[in-house]
């Protein structure tokens, strides 16, 4: 058996080593690794979540609690918010500016009219109400715990819920209410639009008074600073204004060059962040979360992450070469997708001190941040998802995907819960800081580049007392998961140790992973895996052979023999080159075991004549003698002519004072090329034109008449070339006699 070779191929971001099996052919064996983030994100995710290390675990165990279908005629949910004690939960909705309280399983609708109670999930107990063209963006409690309601469409309007709505603010010049803050007196703050104001009234309603008004149209989003002045973020420019209410002036505390400043929050350390959404850079639709996990080499010198890896039982993967170069012959890539603008959304944090930093950027829509656990959370579309953030450790997390929803548009706390509130379709999702019993990972498939053996199933995970991770695999040779000629999907199987994957020998697999958090507090956490695989050995492939005269005027007989060739297992190459006349049966040796695909040849060793060059590439170099294969290819016929033409049918004639020489140039396999002659061994050489005028054949004649000569003694001396540069002289002498 042929030694092992180690290798990698990247694709994306994938790894690609070399496993030797025991099989009879030589094989190149291949380790696929998935083992950073982006690999992982190309696959499924349910029930687990992936961070910048390129790590996966157990996610917070997600629980439905309004669907779609109870939400009939709402498109967008804009805002959430929970009790207190969790008793109840408000939304506000788009587009007829619905309000919905959701308690004990119930959803009842409470502005603008009671629906009265219906139960979730039934769609004909939650009618669409007509089109209105009103919005609900803000949601808040005032110092009694009475919920508060910005309504928008053709007026601003605040609203307070008592036993009866009742209006507490409205204003004809404001259409749009997006924000509501409660400062520490719950003094009420409104951010409007579209003439941008920052209202203020009192804790339970009141006369309100303009604290601000911006050049901007819109003040989308509030937050109070560590020193207790507002914060505001506008849209069209992109500024946050620190606020000082008392004054009714205003600063930039930022200027983020984006469009909008969709949301603002804080940490207990008086940390603002900031998020910054451009809606141009979604446009495309490109899902870039790979690049917005991707970190640089090494990690921060911060507090570690909270989570014990104590006890329980650890799975490592076998270590193999690395090389930078990709092995395997690439095709042509597809053209890219369409980008969206350089500059995607981003999420800043300012501290106390004034000091920027840049802590998250993605083509996606920033909807809401909240700091919750020790991390920013931050919802986004339009991939569903919600990133969790820890500043100082710079780890990135995909906490949850939705695969249903394209938006996650609001978020709130509800006791040890999170909510999401998710939009197109709506509905509404708790997920819980304990995490999911079972998770589930489908990998993206695969390919082999050709059809393989596959061999081991090997992860690098950390798997607590309790817990356990089973894999499945199943193999094809198309391109498509959903296609039916695949392998069915294999049992499920507990991974102790690296295991057979047991599939058919196929081009494409795809496997399959199960975390079990079983009776553990957090279930495993897998930092890698590798799956290996088999190619037999494949003969090389000599694709294209090119025979040229080098450019050297000073090498006229020499030829430059070169050849284009791949070997699918990534095989050292050697080169042999065998040659033989048209006429012929048998190839001479030229040169064997080259170690590059090109050489050159004096041709001088051979007879003129039609000839053919074999290329034969070997990949003995990497395989046993019986184990190794050749792939040979056959030049187009072409000419050595290193004779130059002969001059014949010499006619030379003497009439008076003129002179008249007729001859033919005749080359064997070359057409006749330049002709000169010269009287007397003078330097200027004068052209002579066939008498056809086109010189295009191996023979051509010739007709040389001179009149007019003076008497006496001539050598005229004739210069017959070929198409190749091969140069006959011959000389002729004559006399001119006198009166």
């Amino acid at each position: 058996m042929k030694p092992v070779s180690i290798r990698k191929t990247w694709i994306g971001s994938v790894l690609f080593g070399l496993l030797c099996v025991s099989a009879a052919p030589a094989v190149t064996s291949v380790i696929t690794r998935h083992a950073q983030s982006e690999d992982f994100l190309k696959g499924k995710l349910e029930n687990l979540m992936i961070d910048s290390d390129g790590t996966l675990r157990p996610a917070g165990q997600a629980e439905t609690l309004i669907n779609p279908e109870a939400l009939a005629g709402v498109w967008t949910i804009n805002t959430l918010l929970a009790e207190p004690d969790g008793a109840a939960i408000y939304l506000g909705t788009s587009p007829n500016g619905d309000i919905f309280r959701y308690s004990r399983n119930q959803l009842e609708r409470i502005y603008p009219a009671s629906a009265g109670p219906s139960v979730v999930g039934d769609p004909n107990k939650a009618a669409a109400a007509p089109f209105r063209n009103e919005h609900v963006f803000a949601l808040a409690f005032d110092a009694g715990g009475r919920l508060l309601a910005g309504l928008s469409g053709n007026a601003a309007q605040l609203i307070r819920f008592d036993k009866e709505p009742k209006l507490l603010f409205q204003s004809q010049a404001d259409r749009y209410i997006y924000a509501i803050a409660v400062d520490r007196e719950e003094t009420l703050y409104l951010a409007t639009g579209p003439r941008g104001r920052i209202y203020r009234l009192p804790p339970f309603g009141g006369d309100a008074e303009v604290v601000y008004e911006s050049r901007d149209k819109n003040i989308l989003c509030l937050a109070f600073a560590a020193d207790g002045s507002l914060l505001a973020g506008t849209d069209t420019r992109g500024l946050v204004y620190q606020i000082d209410v008392g004054a009714k002036t205003a600063r930039v505390l930022y200027d983020s060059k984006q469009m909008e400043i969709t949301a603002l929050a804080t940490d207990p350390q008086g940390n603002l962040y900031l998020a910054a959404s451009s809606v141009a850079a979604v446009a495309g639709q490109i899902d870039s979360a790979a690049q917005a996990l991707s970190k640089s080499p090494g990690r921060p010198d911060a507090k570690a992450a909270s989570g014990s890896v104590s006890g329980g039982r650890s799975l490592t993967t076998a270590n193999t070469p690395e090389e930078e170069k990709p092995s395997r012959p690439a095709t042509p890539p597809p053209p890219p997708p369409p980008t969206g603008p350089k500059s995607a959304s981003s999420i800043w944090r300012i501290t106390p001190d004034g000091f920027v930093t840049e802590l998250f950027s993605d083509k996606v829509l920033f909807y809401a941040l909240l700091w919750k656990d020790e991390k920013l959370l931050a919802a986004t579309g339009n991939q569903g998802r919600l990133f969790g953030i820890v500043p100082d450790s710079e780890q990135r997390s995909i906490l949850y995907q939705n695969n249903q929803s394209a938006q996650i548009t609001a978020l709130s706390p509800c006791g040890s819960q999170l909510l999401l509130a998710l939009s197109n379709p709506p509905q509404v999702i708790g997920l819980s800081a304990e995490p999911a019993r079972r998770g589930i990972y489908t990998s993206d498939l695969i390919d082999a580049g050709q059809p393989a053996r596959w061999g081991k199933l090997q992860i690098d995970a950390h798997i607590p007392s309790g817990a356990s991770i089973l894999f499945s695999a199943r193999s094809g040779n198309v391109d498509d998961p959903n296609d039916p000629t695949f392998s069915p999907w294999q049992g499920e199987k507990e991974l102790t140790m690296p295991q057979d994957l047991n599939c058919p020998p196929a081009r494409y697999l795809q496997y399959r992973l199960i975390f079990d958090r079983g009776t553990s507090a957090a279930g495993p956490v897998l930092r890698e895996a590798a799956i290996a695989s088999s190619v037999p050995n494949l003969p090389p492939r000599v694709q294209a052979v090119q025979i040229l005269p080098v450019k050297d005027k000073q090498k006229p007989s020499v030829f430059q023999i070169s050849a284009r060739a791949i070997d699918e297992n990534n095989d050292t190459l050697v080169y042999h080159f065998d040659f033989r006349r048209q006429d012929r049966q048998t190839w001479i040796p030229l040169q064997k075991d080259s170690e590059k695909p090109m050489i050159e040849w004096d041709t001088r060793t051979v007879e003129d004549g039609r000839y053919e060059i074999r290329v034969t590439a070997d990949d003995k170099r990497s395989n046993s003698p019986n184990q190794a294969l050749t792939g040979s290819r056959i030049s187009d016929i072409f000419v050595v002519d290193n004779t130059p033409p002969a001059i014949e049918d010499v006619l030379l004639e003497v009439q008076g004072k003129s002179l008249r020489l007729r001859f033919s140039a005749v080359d064997a396999y070359s057409a006749i090329g330049p002709v000169q002659f010269t009287v007397n061994s003078k330097d200027d050489w004068i052209g002579l034109l066939p008498e056809d005028l086109v010189a295009d054949t191996t023979e051509e004649w010739f007709t040389l008449q001179m009149d007019d000569m003076k008497d006496g003694d001539y050598v005229l001396a004739l210069a017959v070339s070929d198409a190749r540069g091969n140069t006959r002289y011959q000389t002729f002498d004559f006399t001119i006699p006198g009166k």
